[in-house]
């Protein structure tokens, strides 16, 4: 087909799904570089799609009170000569249908088990006829370095916290499934855990619905973590998550946020199936629980209740994480490095990281700012 010069891609979804979906936008881009692409969502994306993705160049928000018409209207607004549909919704279809302009319809796989197909590749499907050119290597596809560099002196300044590796922790996974999470005695413990290896600062990470969950948990390892749930916008919440060598989450947005910024992911799952939903590229790291759970597809657990961790998600013990922690850890750089006292993929040069130390009192960083290095080992990783 004829290369096309402004490309529409629609999809309204939510934070973990629109994540997913990234590299759609840049096959799209790699294949076709001199196309424009618009992606049409919701508001609250913006800043993490358009700031960060620099595949994509424009953004419309999608307001979901606009009837049809009107909304054909801001279709038309932007002159697609390509609109890919990504939303699996009958407002999708219909705008496919009546844009005037050629159109690719996402099509959802069945959620039928372990061996589906994973959503980043069933994403990609929809525009497989016209990308000759998958790449090899689809994430990251989310770059928030320049927030990272400037957002983490100010938060450590802000909490009195060293600078020191940092490992991600995302306790919670919103209201609307709880039963995603895994049980708040296994993350207490984990937390505490971590602490005591005296080499990672442990980082709760999440929504306004975590917040509670993982004040618990800070309670409980005697307030030495950094409680960043419900306090972040989404791309800053991406600087963070970029800046920590490891995260541990269940099946939630900032779980693929994390791969998307191009960090490994612990996985913990029961009620979704990884196949489907897992950390992609991370799967030889998820805990999976989805074949002793009774409750696929509902937003609550039958036996453990409304509002409570599954009950599958109680069988994943926490000798099990420390073990994949442990050896995700062994694969990680070396202790002392100056790498160490640089977030992956942020670097801080020696100005700042000189400043970081007189103000929080910490030879470590100091002693690792002296070090030497080359260009090449202060580059971004991304």
């Amino acid at each position: 087909m004829q290369e096309p010069a402004s490309i529409l891609i629609f999809h309204p979804a939510a934070i973990g799904d629109a994540v997913l979906a990234t590299p759609v936008a840049s096959t799209l881009k790699h294949n076709f570089p001199g196309a424009k692409i618009t992606y049409w969502s919701h508001a609250s994306l913006k800043p993490l799609l358009l700031g960060l993705c620099p595949a994509i160049d424009e953004f419309i928000e999608f307001d979901k009170e606009l009837g049809f018409f009107q909304q054909r209207k801001v279709f038309k607004g932007a002159k697609p000569d390509l609109f890919v549909d990504l939303s699996n919704s009958t407002r999708g279809i219909f705008l496919s249908l009546l844009g005037g302009c050629k159109s690719f319809c996402y099509q959802k796989k069945p959620d039928n088990g372990p061996d589906q197909q994973h959503a980043v590749g069933n994403f990609l499907e929809t525009i497989q006829p016209i990308c000759k050119d998958i790449p090899d290597s689809l994430f990251p596809t989310i770059f928030p370095d320049a927030i990272a560099e400037v957002l983490v002196p100010q938060l450590l300044e802000t909490y009195k916290f060293e600078l020191r590796p940092m490992i991600g922790i995302v306790p919670g996974v919103g209201s609307q499934r709880p039963h995603r999470s895994w049980i708040l005695d296994g993350w207490i413990y984990l937390v505490r855990h971590i602490l005591s290896l005296g080499t990672h600062q442990p980082v709760l990470i999440g929504g306004a619905d975590d917040f509670e969950t993982a004040q618990k948990i800070n309670q409980e390892s005697g307030d030495r973590c950094l409680n960043f749930c419900g306090q972040l916008k989404l791309d800053e919440t991406a600087a963070i998550l970029k800046c920590c060598d490891i995260v541990i989450s269940g099946d939630t947005g900032p779980a693929h946020i994390a791969v998307a910024v191009g960090r490994p992911v612990i996985g913990l799952y029961g009620p979704t199936y990884p196949a489907r939903s897992g950390p992609y590229g991370c799967f030889n790291m998820v805990l999976d629980q989805s074949s002793s759970c009774e409750c696929h597809g509902e937003k609550s657990c039958h036996l453990a209740g409304p509002g409570s961790p599954g009950e599958c998600m109680g069988r994943i013990m926490l000798p099990e994480v420390i073990d994949m922690l442990s050896r995700t850890m062994g694969n990680s750089r070396s202790v002392g490095s100056f790498e160490e006292a640089n977030p992956p993929g942020v670097f801080f040069d020696e100005f700042v990281l000189r400043e970081m130390q007189s103000e929080n009192g910490t030879g470590a960083v100091n002693e690792a700012a002296e070090k030497p290095t080359d260009e090449s080992e202060v580059s971004s990783s991304s």
